[in-house]
């Protein structure tokens, strides 16, 4: 089947970016994007797997962070 769609013009060349960086074409991008829509697997901020920081200790459940420096984290 075929269909038209009209996309606002910046738009679309963000699209053409993206599937150029992907090696895509714009319409392998868009039937992507629909098909993770339809099927549920659209990333959405509810829906992001996340991995977290896994900090090991010889006495789990145990761990002071009182005099931890969180900053040093992000520097």
């Amino acid at each position: 089947m075929q269909t038209t769609v009209d996309l606002p013009d910046a738009l679309y060349r963000e699209s053409e970016a993206l599937a150029a960086l992907r090696g895509a074409t714009v319409e392998q991008l868009i039937i992507e994007a629909v098909s993770k829509e339809v099927h549920g697997n659209a990333s959405t901020p509810g829906n992001r797997e996340v991995e977290l920081p896994l900090i090991h200790s010889t006495r789990p459940g145990t761990l002071d962070l009182k005099n931890f420096d969180f900053d040093d984290l992000l520097g």
